[in-house]
């Protein structure tokens, strides 16, 4: 890296080594991952195990886990089994409430998705999930408790990659985005976005997501609307809208735009700053190419069946959610048959007044780490488009 571009967030030529990772590392070699050792494994949907099984496959085979990243899959996989067991259960007392004509929000990273979520977040008519609230989801634990494990898990994260909330904010209290709820079947863009996994991506090319959206419906179903409507959002819905309208035909959804050119460096450095945090293999142009690969066929995949259901579909461009948010929030309002009043205006105001830009330092990114064959001097939003 020269000296003449300031150093990126994620540095990937030297990726923060904290104390505790290096702690963690210290220790003994961990065993390899085995799903039917662990507790529950037997509550899985047998489509959903055999999925979870060829993850773990693929993560031995080509993550290059380090010991913290080791820990992590452990953990990750021990809460997904406890969701599904306690799930099961919720629904043996009967069932539960259905989810009313939920909105969605979509849209890559970068594409004012976070800055609009949390504006119409912050009303009265909508129901989020709260960070907190999407760990454990099932669990009886009581609330306080959940947001206890949820905080003391958040700096840890931030103390083992402290770059990563300048790339992407997470507020203990919401409202979060569900991405993770939608771990729970196996079948995630997410995965491939934290480890180097080749063949599971490829895997995604033709798989079937329905079944992870038939238990997201149930997690939606145990955690309540609270008398409202649903409100949420991630970017991996885009490779997976027709399973999420075989579950939720009366949802609508709200697609944002933006140019891909101007938002894939700073999805391929959110890409880094899990891997750096979880494994010895972060390569920069190994990402960018993944990267580029799979949101291209999401997009492709995802506006394939929004064009086909138009009617549901309000389309934004990022220029105008930044440019006019007052304005845009009322037009959502507008396209869900929602009322916009006084107290959803002070709201809006409100959150507006709280949303600091660059909180937390302004994420560098350099386009050469990731495209090192089409990098050019031209700024990028919210890094550098440098030569080397």
């Amino acid at each position: 890296m020269t000296t003449d571009t300031p150093t990126p967030t994620i540095d990937l030529d030297d990726p923060h080594r904290s104390l505790l990772g290096r702690t963690i590392e210290s220790l003994k070699p961990p065993e390899t991952l085995n799903l039917g050792s662990m507790k529950y494994a037997g509550s899985l949907n047998p489509d959903i195990r055999a999925c979870g099984e060829f993850l773990l496959e693929c993560i031995e085979e080509t993550a290059e886990l380090n010991h913290l990243g080791h820990w992590m899959v452990q953990n990750m996989f021990t809460e997904i089994l406890q969701n599904h067991h306690q799930v099961a259960s919720r629904f043996e007392t009967g069932a539960l409430p259905p989810v009313k004509a939920p909105v969605f929000i979509l849209g890559l990273p970068r594409t004012g998705s976070t800055y609009l979520f949390n504006m119409l977040g912050a009303t009265e008519p909508f129901r989020t999930m709260r960070h907190w609230e999407t760990q454990k989801i099932a669990s009886r634990k009581p609330d306080f408790l959940k947001r206890f494990d949820a905080a003391v898990m958040l700096k840890v994260m931030h103390h083992l990659s402290p770059g990563f909330r300048t790339v992407h904010e997470i507020r203990l209290d919401g409202p979060e985005e569900c991405t993770r709820p939608l771990l729970n079947g196996f079948v995630s863009q997410s995965f491939p976005g934290i480890f180097h996994i080749p063949r599971y991506n490829q895997f995604l090319d033709t798989a079937d997501y329905l079944p992870t959206y038939e238990f997201f419906y149930k997690l939606l179903q145990v955690m309540g609307s609270h008398n409202k409507r649903w409100l949420l959002k991630s970017p991996i819905h885009m490779q997976s809208v027709d399973s999420l309208l075989k579950v939720c035909p009366d949802a609508r959804f709200v697609h944002l735009h933006r140019d891909f050119e101007e938002v894939v460096c700073s999805i391929c450095s959110l890409t880094a700053a899990y891997r750096c945090m979880t494994s010895y293999r972060h390569h920069g142009p190994e990402i960018g190419r993944e990267v580029r690969k799979y949101l291209t066929r999401d997009l492709a995949k995802g506006q394939a069946v929004l064009d086909a259901n138009k009617e549901k579909v309000l389309d934004l461009h990022y220029k105008q959610i930044v440019d006019h948010p007052l304005e845009t929030v009322k037009e959502v309002f507008d396209f869900v048959e929602t009322p916009y009043d006084e107290s959803a205006e002070r709201a809006v105001r409100s959150e507006r007044r709280a949303s600091i830009p660059n909180k937390y330092g302004k994420h560098i990114y350099h386009e050469a780490d990731y495209f090192p064959d089409q990098a050019c001097n031209q700024p990028g939003d919210g890094g550098t488009r440098s030569r080397r």
